[in-house]
């Protein structure tokens, strides 16, 4: 008699479709259920956009994606993005701003066309950008007639919000010393706020006299101009003839043309003084020297010769104006070398051919023209991105403005009567 094999155990079936998917909704709410591991999820999420989104599930999730204390932690984490730059050359007739992506990732494709398109509605206008800060423009557009406009924009948000603002005020009433009989040149910096109602900004004007330097700071208030602060200093200064300047909220500085001096203006105590450059660090032609925010206090300066950029660092240090430092020293002809661009041409001396475009605070990056491409430099990284090449429609560089994501992101306002978001 033939004894028969063991039968094997029929094999286990899988669970049903609804057992699965309620056993991973368990598994889910255990993670996302813990209010510690959510906030730790959400301050990696990386991107601005994201942590939106993410704020867009839930009533919990938008009262913790919002709380300032998570907005600290995840700016810590991840530092501001930018987005791309604005360019504008000298090309006949004007064309409408260039939108230029910067490091263009999947998740903000959108944000990048909204940005590349919002200047389409500027038609007929020659604009101009006079300041970038936190995803708004100031703007300035002059029409055939040479009529001029200024607008507070928003390119990134979904209404795109634009404002139409007061111009800069008139040049203020000055006092001349006794012994100074030469006529006053003004001088006029834009500067939008670090965060505000998208209906304000800051004009810094500077008078000159042949021995008296006098600045005052306005800002707009109501769409009315109030003069916030004003120092003067008996020091023969020549106005600047280039825009290489900074304004931190409490200290206005500003590179001098003539001599190699930083003019810094301390509104808090209404005092001016000058800073000497660093040491090796020259003056020669516009676009080899600009400034940086830097967190906390003090300034960066980013110098370039030839195939060199150095940043300095400034601190104040002690009862004296404070020491430079140099904090990084890149070879751009070394990090450039994998961007398919024509051979560094060579140089001797300080060379116009590589200038300073715009930088990041904190130094974080620089946007350069090298011998005729527009190139962004990542300072941290030393990754180098050819972004634009000039053409000679083009004709001359005017500006390059980057555009940095929206910080911090504007969250829906929660309402008492709003179930849905329960």
């Amino acid at each position: 008699m033939e004894i028969g094999r063991p039968l094997r155990p029929p094999p286990l079936s899988p669970p049903p479709p609804v057992a699965a998917a309620v056993a991973a909704a368990a598994a889910i709410s255990s993670v996302l259920g813990d209010d510690d591991l959510l906030r730790e999820i959400l301050v990696r999420l990386g991107l601005p956009t994201s942590l939106l989104r993410a704020a867009l599930v839930c009533r919990r999730w938008l009262c913790h994606a919002s709380d300032p204390s998570l907005l600290r932690r995840f700016r810590d984490l991840n530092p501001p993005r930018i987005l791309g730059a604005y360019l504008s050359t000298s090309a006949r007739p004007p064309p409408r701003l260039r939108f230029l992506p910067i490091n263009p990732v999947p998740e903000l494709a959108a944000a990048a066309r909204r940005a590349g398109s919002f200047f389409d509605a500027f038609k007929g206008s020659s604009a101009t950008v006079r300041d970038s800060r936190g995803g708004r423009l100031l703007v300035s557009t002059f029409d055939d007639r040479h009529d001029s406009t200024y607008q507070v924009c928003s390119p990134l948000s979904p209404a795109r919000d634009t404002t139409v603002v007061p111009p800069p005020p008139p040049p203020p009433p000055i006092e001349l010393n006794d012994d100074d009989e030469e006529c006053l040149i003004y001088h006029y910096g834009e500067f939008l706020p670090d965060d505000g109602d998208g209906r304000s900004y800051f004009c810094v004007v500077m008078g000159y006299s042949e021995l008296q330097t006098t600045v005052y700071l306005y800002e707009l208030r109501g769409m009315d101009w109030v003069v916030k602060a004003s120092a003067s200093a008996l020091l023969p200064l020549s106005p600047p003839k280039s825009r290489v300047m900074l304004f931190d909220n409490a200290k206005f500085y500003c590179m001098l043309s003539t001599t190699n001096k930083i003019l810094v203006c301390d509104f808090s105590s209404s005092s001016i003084s000058v800073i000497d450059l660093p040491n090796g660090v020259e003056n020669k032609h516009g676009g080899c020297i600009m400034l940086s925010r830097r967190e906390g206090s003090g300034i960066y300066l980013i110098y370039v010769k030839e195939s060199q950029l150095r940043i300095f660092c400034h601190r104040k240090g002690g009862d004296d104006l404070g020491n430079w430092f140099l904090v990084n020293h890149v070879c751009l002809r070394q990090v450039c070398s994998n961007l398919d661009m024509a051979s560094w041409p060579s140089v001797d001396g300080t060379s116009a051919g590589v200038k300073i475009c715009a930088v990041g605070d904190d130094a974080k990056f620089v946007l350069l023209e090298v011998f005729g491409y527009i190139v962004f430099l990542d300072i941290t990284t030393r990754q180098a991105e050819k972004v634009y090449e000039l053409t000679p429609e083009d004709k001359e560089l005017v500006i390059v403005c980057p555009l940095m994501l929206i910080w911090p992101p504007v969250f829906p306002q929660l309402k008492e009567s709003d179930d849905q978001m329960g």
